[in-house]
């Protein structure tokens, strides 16, 4: 059996952008995260059978909240609240590219006293992102 090496990838830092606009400076984080239903049959002998169904992905986008700066992403997940949108979430030190398009939902509005406003977004991603090696 063959042993597979494995290169453990440690994200430092990548930019995002939304339909060609650049909102690297606002974001915090950028996960891609599948979800998949399962199920599982008991049949009358006592066999198990699982079932697994599609993949649905969700792109977890984290940001600082911005309110001032026209056009920040803050104001524009409210904009764009049921619009779909083209993602593209490079990550500088390697690894892979991802591309995806999103039903954008609004963001949430406010946080804690004394704290930076930061908030996550999860975005129902259209299908399946598509990844392809940086720089290609």
């Amino acid at each position: 059996m063959p042993t597979i090496a494995n290169a453990a990838y440690f994200g430092t830092a990548g930019s995002l952008t939304v339909n060609g606009d650049d909102y690297t400076a606002a974001v915090t984080s950028c996960a891609l995260v599948p979800t998949a239903p399962t199920a599982a049959v008991t049949d009358i002998g006592g066999g198990v059978t699982q079932f697994a169904g599609a993949n649905t992905w969700v792109a977890q986008v984290g940001y600082n909240q911005d309110w001032k700066t026209p056009a920040s992403l803050s104001q524009k997940l409210i904009e764009w609240h049921g619009q779909t949108k083209t993602f593209t979430y490079t990550p500088d030190d390697g690894g892979q590219v991802a591309s995806f398009t999103a039903r954008v939902l609004a963001g949430q509005f406010g946080g804690a006293a004394s704290a930076i406003h930061q908030a996550t977004v999860n975005l129902p991603i259209n299908g399946q992102p598509t990844f392809a090696p940086a720089g290609a």
